[in-house]
């Protein structure tokens, strides 16, 4: 009786549990995306100097030495080209006497042209090149001076102006020797290379990209780099692309115009491109995205997987669309989440 007059304990009921969260708000927006590329530079120009005669190699105020510096029209080598020079004031002396002596024979037969040739010859001096000749419209005229082999002597001299000319080696552009192979005194052989000279400041950035990335880029893209453990930057823009890819590695090589008086040929650079935009988007870390495929977003203190889409990754950020505005994502990896999962988001 005193038992059955006992009161049965009373259950207390379960309490829920819930877990603490990081959440943020969707913001979608406009954003770029980048496309990470490595490489290095190369001269933007630059030539071989091979010379197209042969002689000594004569001294100058400024010596062939790899870093030496030269202005545009700057005489970069001096061939000794004095023997060339006086075979050329002959044949120029002998072309005077050889005009001379067809002048008076002009003068009679086509006094309509005597004026011109006759202020030809008064230009021509041994010393200078060859004036341009007169303009001959006479058939009978022409093929007059052409017996007498007056236009074969004057085109002979002109070869020899042409030839005489590459004695001396101008530098094309304002720029440094990056390789030089000879000292002065040595004697030149055609064709034989001395150095390369190439314009300093202006570089390619030459780098590959994979296949699919490279459907989003054009010319003119721009592209922003440093050099690495640097953080000064520098902007360059795509000027070319190759139209094949290679087939072992699915790269497509690419090439950017940078500027920098500090660059140097075959530095290395790292960066990014500016590619095509992706809109309603925004970036969150790649870990957050579960197979590629979903995101867990919090309704009502409970866990739910919302289907997104992947545009791009780049180091630790994803790009993804499919959240809406105002969405409360999870912003934290959670080992062992799932679906319906309780949880409570900081007050922040």
């Amino acid at each position: 009786m005193l038992a059955g007059l006992k009161k049965a304990p009373e259950r207390k009921a379960l309490e829920k549990t819930y877990r603490l969260v990081k959440t943020m708000v969707v913001q979608n927006d406009t954003l770029i995306k980048l496309i990470a590329v490595n490489g290095k530079l190369i001269a933007q120009e630059k030539v071989e100097i091979f010379p197209e005669v042969t002689g000594k190699l004569l001294s100058s105020s400024k010596a062939f030495k790899v870093g030496q510096q030269f202005s545009k029209g700057e005489v970069l080598l001096a061939i000794d080209g004095n023997e060339s020079l006086l075979n050329l004031k002959s044949q120029r002396s002998a072309f005077i006497s050889a005009l001379s002596q067809v002048l008076p024979d002009v003068k009679i037969d086509y006094p309509d042209a005597f004026d011109a040739w006759k202020t030809f010859s008064d230009q021509i001096d041994p010393l200078k090149p060859l004036p341009s000749l007169p303009e001959v419209t006479d058939a009978q005229l022409k093929n007059f001076l052409s017996g007498r082999n007056l236009y074969q002597q004057y085109f002979a001299i002109r070869s020899l102006e042409d030839r005489q000319s590459k004695f001396t080696i101008l530098a094309p552009f304002d720029g440094s020797v990056s390789q030089g192979l000879v000292n002065a005194g040595t004697v030149l052989r055609a064709g034989q290379k001395v150095g390369e000279f190439m314009k300093d400041g202006v570089f390619e950035f030459e780098a590959a990209i994979p296949g699919k990335d490279a459907v989003d880029i054009n010319a003119g893209d721009k592209v922003s780099l440093k050099i690495p453990g640097s953080s000064r930057p520098y902007e360059g823009r795509i000027i070319r692309m190759a139209s094949n890819m290679d087939p072992n590695n699915q790269r497509v090589s690419l090439y950017a115009r940078v500027e920098g008086s500090e660059l140097k040929e075959g530095l290395y650079l790292e960066g990014t491109i500016e590619a095509s935009q992706i809109n309603n988007a925004i970036a969150i870390n790649h870990n957050l995205v579960i197979d590629d495929e979903y995101v867990y977003v919090v309704k009502d203190t409970v866990l739910a997987k919302k289907p997104v889409t992947v545009q791009d990754k780049f180091k630790e950020n994803a790009l993804v669309t499919g959240l809406e505005e105002g969405d409360l994502l999870l912003n934290q990896v959670i080992q062992g989440a799932y679906e319906g999962m309780l949880v409570k988001t900081e007050s922040k």
